[in-house]
């Protein structure tokens, strides 16, 4: 197909870029935007963030895909899409990672590993949402596609993501339509044989984060809310504090049950691994003589501490004391900047009080009077669990911070801080950068894996 399915700024797409510039040392931009585009952000960004957080949301829809764009979808489709970003990366690696795309998280661990990473998840966004809040119009507008595409696909599953808090400024819009690989497709194959040295590493990495959603297929399902500090059963069955934030966006709300579908216990749409490819990874990888080292965790969270543990024993190894810490956000990560210097990365997952508790308790383990580098996101919207400003300023007391996010000023709707959000940290790093000697293998990144497991299990 020549459409452009994923848009470039889907979680998938961004990983992907992010490993394969950084496998041949290269930056990337998260966004990828037109000289255009970035001279009119610049523009709203020196406007107060009232201005952003009304333009923004209107544009975005722009680049979203008809209905009839995706009748005719095959997996291969998405997946040869992201093998395209390794176009010009030649060679052999010791170590593939496949599997939950986290952010910065997945990028630092491949790049760690020193190969390509294969996501398990596309989304497609598709054109219409529902600016009344209803779930069951949002259900209609995608539900026969995702039957379709499943119907084709024996290989997929679909999730229909409706988050009227945390995306509701893009689901008044769009529709989101996220798709899973349950079985490992061919394109997959041919590249781990032509990539992976022989007896190489395939390294899965498994999300068993939970989630509620509601069967609509035999391979699809709907979900409503998405990670956070508001749990399924308030999305489902709504709240005090969940209809005064639909009193102030306009939203008819009573709950977000959507009628006539039983509701289960999933793994959750971004953060899950759903059940399939990593039985057919590990089966191929027997078959072809690859060592496959499956990574599992029920919070998504404890992948980041993994990536943070992982280049704090690298700089061990290397005799490197740590330079400071990044703390990245959801899309607003820079992975050759961490593997190119010596400092620790702690992605978190978004700008809600759950990332705020793991952050704190993340930072007794940061170097004394380290240099933070923060990543304030721009959501354009203000949600009932948002972490204000100040939180975390606080949370980082203490500290050298360095800003390279959201402006404090126009926190959290900076327009600006899409196109400029790490020109600090591009700076300080191009001065401070260091050479590794030792990779991370698999098996090093399974046992500290183990080590955090085992603690939880105190």
């Amino acid at each position: 197909m020549s459409i452009l399915l994923e848009s470039r700024e889907s979680s998938s797409p961004i990983i992907t870029r992010a490993v394969a510039n950084g496998l041949l040392g290269i930056n990337t931009e998260v966004y990828k935007f037109t000289k255009l585009q970035k001279t009119a952000l610049g523009v709203v960004g020196q406007f107060p963030k009232q201005v952003a957080e009304w333009l923004v949301p209107r544009v975005n829809s722009y680049n979203a895909l008809n209905a009839t764009d995706i009748c005719n979808l095959r997996s291969k489709d998405l997946v040869n899409g992201r093998l395209k970003d390794y176009d010009r990366n030649p060679g052999k690696y010791p170590a593939i990672t496949v599997g939950v795309g986290l952010g910065g998280t997945t990028a630092h661990i491949a790049l760690g590993l020193g190969g390509p990473f294969l996501p398990q998840a596309f989304v497609l966004t598709i054109k219409n949402g529902t600016k009344n809040g209803d779930v069951n119009e949002y259900f209609h507008i995608s539900h026969s596609t995702a039957l379709n595409i499943t119907k084709n696909n024996p290989d997929l599953m679909t999730i229909q993501h409706y988050d009227p808090v945390h995306d509701g400024w893009l689901v008044r819009r769009v529709n989101h339509l996220r798709l899973k690989l349950i079985d490992l497709p061919t394109e997959y194959k041919t590249f781990i044989k032509e990539k992976l040295i022989p007896g190489g590493e395939v390294v899965y990495l498994e999300g068993r984060a939970r989630w509620k959603q509601f069967r609509v297929g035999e391979r699809n399902v709907l979900q409503v809310g998405g990670w956070g500090s508001i749990s399924p059963e308030e999305f489902i069955n709504g709240s005090q504090r969940l209809t005064l934030f639909s009193k102030k966006e306009k939203l008819d709300f009573s709950n977000w049950n959507l009628d006539g579908y039983p509701l289960e216990d999933g793994r959750e749409s971004e953060w899950g691994s759903e059940p399939g490819l990593g039985e057919a990874l590990e089966q191929f990888c027997k078959s072809e003589g690859f060592n496959f080292i499956k990574i599992s965790f029920e919070d998504p969270n404890d992948f980041s501490k993994l990536a943070y543990y992982a280049k704090r024993s690298q700089l061990e190894r290397d005799q490197i004391e740590p330079s400071g810490v990044i703390v990245e956000m959801f899309s607003q990560f820079d992975a050759i900047s961490v593997e190119k210097t010596a400092l620790l990365p702690l992605w978190l997952i978004f700008n809600t009080t759950d990332s705020l508790k793991f952050l704190q308790g993340m930072t007794e383990e940061f170097p004394k009077d380290a240099t933070v580098f923060f990543s304030g996101l721009s959501t354009f919207t203000t949600t009932p669990d948002m972490v204000s400003w100040d939180e975390w300023e606080k949370a980082l007391k203490g500290f050298i911070v360095i800003n390279i996010g959201t402006r404090k000023t126009h926190y959290p709707g900076d327009a600006l801080a899409l196109t400029e959000w790490k020109r600090p940290l591009l700076k300080w790093a191009s001065a401070n950068q260091y050479d590794h000697k030792n990779q991370l293998t698999g098996a090093k990144l399974k046992d500290l894996a183990n080590k955090i497991n085992s603690i939880q299990d105190l």
